[in-house]
């Protein structure tokens, strides 16, 4: 799979070797399906604060160990620069809740604010994955994707389900990786589901640079924390709304949002550069397509031959059909060859109109 996660190098061997010491109770385990750890955070805590209960469950030097890694083979003396300038100003380069979460994420890590910076960007750009969303033959719908990278016990570990409270209530619910402030997986009960698919425009390391400049010059903002924008602003309570903010709303990388509503037909895929959307595909089934499946490139491009999910997807989603898809169907064709894979770290269900349903496994596929 193209620009996959491949820094477990070196020190990073004994970091998977300990992996399961990184979370106190329900490690990974290989043989079946295992739910993800989840957390509530209390968004009425102030920034620095509020991730300090979850952080606790993790070794701090094994983490650490980990970013040092990433840091070593995916630096370079231009993103080292461009690190120590928005680390001193994170504030003047991210906005609120980021720059004070990440503060406080870096503070408990004893790493530097600018590593934690490259974390949340590293994140952005080297994602794979396979998210579909579908409409059954009733008018419900229902959202899957699984989460790829590579095949590493690390980065199980460090995959949670949050759920984003205020006076104990949940606004948002999502799926991420330890550190990561923005997110890839989200939902707002009764409202919306959305995923991020990475869209593969060049190499890692000139999209790593990139990011960075468009920091600090445009002011744009992580692919990621515009998903968690949308599923916490009081102006995006829908799925229409939710769908032209990420539409238009201009972002540091190109992606894919793959977005699911609570009304018949409230199903899309938003084709994104760096700007704004370049093409907007939705659920129609009038014309027979009540789902949509999404990996890593246009869909209206051929995938390449070396990482062709989407038709082993389409032809099990055909197979499966509308009369009878739900949230145990969509897991089953994540479920299958290709599609599940030794890249892939979670599964991921979801629906607006179910909220109470949002599950996270842990998968280990050949």
């Amino acid at each position: 799979m193209s620009r996959m996660l491949c820094v477990f190098l070196g020190t990073v061997y004994l970091i998977s070797v300990a992996a399961t010491t990184f979370i106190s109770s329900g490690g990974f385990q290989s043989d079946g399906l295992q739910k993800l750890p989840r957390y509530v955070l209390n968004l009425d805590l102030p920034e620095e604060d509020r991730w300090q209960p979850i952080l606790k469950h993790w070794d701090a030097e094994l983490y650490r160990k980990y970013v040092e890694s990433m840091l070593s083979k995916y630096s370079s003396n231009e993103t080292a620069a461009l690190m120590e300038v928005i680390g001193e100003e994170i504030e003047k380069y991210l906005p609120s809740p980021y720059a004070g979460e990440i503060r406080g994420i870096a503070k408990h890590f004893k790493l530097k604010v600018g590593e934690m910076v490259f974390v949340n960007i590293f994140y952005d750009v080297s994602v794979g994955c396979t998210s579909i969303v579908a409409q059954d033959s009733q008018g419900s719908i229902w959202h899957g994707r699984n989460m790829d990278y590579s095949n590493s016990p690390t980065l199980r570990n460090l995959s949670v389900i949050v759920d984003f409270q205020s006076n104990g209530k949940t606004l948002y619910t999502s799926t991420t990786f330890l550190g990561q402030t923005g997110t890839f997986t989200g939902q707002r009960p009764d409202a919306f589901t959305v995923s991020f698919n990475q869209r593969n425009q060049g190499t890692l390391v000139d999209d790593i640079i990139q990011i960075f400049k468009a920091l600090v010059n445009d002011r744009t903002v992580f692919t990621s924390f515009q998903i968690r924008d949308v599923l916490s602003r009081k102006d995006t309570v829908s799925f229409e709304p939710a769908l032209q903010r990420l539409a238009n709303v201009p972002q540091t990388a190109p992606n894919y949002f793959i977005i699911g509503g609570m009304q018949p037909e409230e199903g899309a895929v938003v084709t994104k550069g760096r700007l704004k959307a370049v093409d907007v595909w939705k659920l129609n089934s009038t014309e027979g397509r009540w789902f949509l499946l999404e990996t890593n490139y246009d869909h209206w491009m051929a995938p390449p031959e070396s990482d062709d999910r989407r038709d082993p997807g389409n032809k099990a989603m055909n197979a499966t059909g509308s009369k009878v898809i739900d949230l145990s169907h969509l897991l089953e064709v994540l479920s299958i060859p290709l599609v599940c894979n030794r890249n892939t770290i979670y599964t991921t269900l979801m629906s607006a109109a179910h909220p109470g349903s949002f599950v996270s496994y842990y998968r280990q596929c050949k």
